[in-house]
């Protein structure tokens, strides 16, 4: 079984950053550009006709770079980004959660590589809100596995989450505060790897 993430909501801080990077790449490219198309006057041509020409010239030239590479260039990658980075975008798609045959639970993709052990596995469920900047604020359901047996060096525990259902709360799951750190799976994809993972659990270790 294999699932694609529907949202990296730990990948927040990630596009916050790369956003500031852009920004301050572009506007150093506006800054360095602008300085090449300073007025090339020398001091015989102080004062002429063709001086006063070259300076205007000169600061319609840089008006045009910071416009367009210091305003709308930055823009137009941040509104790219964002809709790489939104819900159901390319960045989430490339983030792959499975079950193996070998009873494996694995998140892999977009520098995640985690995999535990579910037979005999721990399972416990929550409700869990969440704010997580631009994406706003919204309640999350999670499953979380932590694993009988660690794998090498690896981790014993892998938390999943998807957007919770009024229907949710009747189940009487815990609510909680918590942070935007784990990603998020479709319901119907969340479903699936939750009856999967529920499964294999109850197998013997």
């Amino acid at each position: 079984m294999s699932i694609r993430a529907e949202l990296d909501v730990p990948g927040e801080t990630r596009r916050q950053a790369l956003v500031g990077v852009l920004w301050a790449a572009c506007l150093l490219l506006a800054v360095v550009v602008g300085v090449l198309h300073r007025p090339h006057v020398s001091s015989n041509d102080s004062g002429s006709a063709w001086a006063e020409q070259e300076v205007s010239r000169s600061r319609a030239d840089r008006l045009k770079i910071a416009v367009v590479l210091g305003l709308l260039l930055p823009a137009a990658l941040t509104l790219a980004l964002n809709q790489r980075y939104r819900r159901g975008g390319g960045h989430a798609r490339g983030i792959v959660v499975d079950i193996t045959e070998d009873d494996e639970l694995r998140l892999w993709g977009r520098g995640y590589g985690t995999r535990i052990h579910l037979r005999g596995a721990e399972i416990t469920e929550r409700l869990v809100d969440v704010y997580a900047g631009r994406l706003g604020a919204w309640r999350q359901r999670r499953l979380r596995v932590r694993s009988a047996t660690v794998l090498r060096a690896g981790p014993r525990d892998l938390e999943l989450s998807t957007v919770a259902l009024a229907g949710d709360a009747d189940e009487g799951l815990r609510v909680e505060g918590g942070e935007g750190d784990c990603i998020e799976l479709g319901r119907e994809g969340f479903e699936s790897i939750r009856a999967c993972v529920l499964a294999r659990s109850r197998r013997e270790a």
